[in-house]
Formats: structure tokens, sequence, C-alpha cells
């Protein structure tokens, strides 16, 4: 059974294989533990981590400034992907930011991530773009699309 529990500080050292695995170093999309403890230092900010048993299968951290909630980073080991983990973060995120108040969830999706279709089946919706906002390895400067889900 896979349960989501509150993470802090001494839990990015477990976060940081499936921030290697789960993102494609093409685009330098992963963080390095640094920036997460710099993340987890904001006020309002929260990690939170999907687990069975003892592994650790996935991670989520996001943050609200006043009656918005943004959700920084989503992560799910690769061979654990399209199992409905993610789902289980991003709902918990949904029902804390509910709990919480915030009127939207906010996220950033590179153009032509698949995830964005996995953004748009829980009810997230393309609200803007940030042009050549993403850097790769072959020197293409992809999008990044902000979506939104109201609360």
């Amino acid at each position: 059974m896979i349960e989501i529990v509150e993470g802090d500080a001494t839990d990015i050292a477990t976060i940081m294989p499936i921030m290697s695995d789960a993102f494609d170093p093409a685009f330098g999309e992963a963080w390095t533990a640094a920036q997460c403890l710099s993340a987890l230092a904001m006020p309002d900010c929260r990690l939170l981590i999907a687990k069975a048993d003892d592994a650790v299968l996935g991670f989520s951290i996001s943050r609200w400034v006043l009656d918005t909630e943004e959700l920084l980073m989503i992560g799910v080991v690769k061979d654990r992907q399209r199992q409905k983990i993610g789902s289980l973060l991003l709902i918990e995120t949904i029902k804390n930011a509910t709990i919480g108040n915030r009127s939207q969830l906010f996220l950033e999706c590179r153009d032509g991530n698949n995830a964005m279709d996995f953004y748009s089946n829980i009810g997230f919706e393309p609200i803007g773009r940030r042009k050549n906002y993403y850097n790769s390895d072959d020197g293409l400067r992809p999008d990044a699309i902000t979506m939104s889900y109201i609360l």
C-alpha cells in the first residue's frame, strides 16, 4: 500500500535518486539537493513523500503565497510511473491547498513534456507561456507552459 507522508529537510537524500531517475537530463529539469534544501527553507513550503513499506517511490514540493499554491516539483521513480503514485501526490497537494483556503494551484511544465497530459487529466488548464524558458542538450529552447487548477 502506498502512503503519502510529510517530509522535511532530513528527507532530501531519500528523494535525490528519484530526482535523477524521473527527469530527463537533456533538459536540466532535475534539482540539486541544495536547491531542494533552499526551497524547503522558504516559509510555507511542503515536501510530500510517497512510500510503500520503506521504499520511497515519489515526492512533491509545493509552496504557498497568500491564497495560491504552486507545485514546484513532482517526481516518481521511473519503474513505478503510470501507477497512480503521481496522482496520489498531486491529490494530496490539492487537498492540502484546499484545507489552506487557497484559490488556485499553479505549475509550470516544459512544452512537449508528456506530463502535460497528466496535469490536464487532473483538471489543470494552460493559462500562460514563458518563451524559450528551458535549455536542452540539443540547443533547442522549449517554452514553459503555466497551468492552473481552480480550487
